[in-house]
């Protein structure tokens, strides 16, 4: 099966553009729309490896807790959503 021409593909990045890219930065998971946020859906980036299947980030979450998922799950956090996240800890 051939796919038609007109299909586009989302652009490839490799793990050490990622990483200069999201370094520092406060995650989140995507969640289905119009779901509210959890402190357990922020994490601080701290890694990313090659999979594959695709990317694989790491960071720590709450609590100090590490963990990792595929980098199509989680995007930067917006300004908002920053902001929410330091409210919500204090």
């Amino acid at each position: 099966m051939q796919l038609p021409p007109d299909v586009a593909f989302p652009p490839q990045i490799d793990a050490v553009t990622y990483r200069r890219t999201h370094a520092g930065k406060l995650m989140i998971i995507s969640r289905a729309e119009g779901r509210e946020p959890a402190l357990s859906d922020f994490f601080h980036f701290e890694s990313v490896g090659t999979h594959p299947t695709g990317l694989f980030v790491a960071g720590i979450f709450d609590d100090d807790r590490r963990g990792h998922m595929k980098a199509s799950l989680v995007r930067n956090a917006s300004e908002a959503e920053i902001a929410w996240w330091n409210s919500a800890r204090t």
